[in-house]
């Protein structure tokens, strides 16, 4: 559990990263679409913690920067699933 609980944390991380690095002021710190890409950066850690091999130091930082890219990083994920599934039919 403190595992998944150190994955999300880093994705967290990563997107809290992004947030402050592009926010123009603070007002957009505050805003919705930064919660939003927080709260994506957290789901890409989490689906980081399904897709590492082991537990070290290369990993967490990956962890990190799946949450930075968490976009992409999701998108990516979902389209790899989808030709799986259009080559399954």
């Amino acid at each position: 559990m403190s595992e998944v609980l150190f994955f999300v944390c880093s994705g967290l991380a990563g997107a809290l990263l992004y947030v402050l690095m592009w926010a123009r002021s603070a007002g957009e710190l505050k805003s919705f679409s930064s919660l939003k890409y927080l709260v994506i950066g957290a789901l890409a850690g989490y689906a980081y913690y399904f897709l590492h091999t082991e537990y070290n130091f290369p990993n967490a930082l990956m962890a990190i920067v799946a949450g930075y890219f968490a976009d992409d990083f999701l998108e990516a994920l979902v389209e790899k699933m989808r030709a799986q599934l259009t080559r399954e039919r």
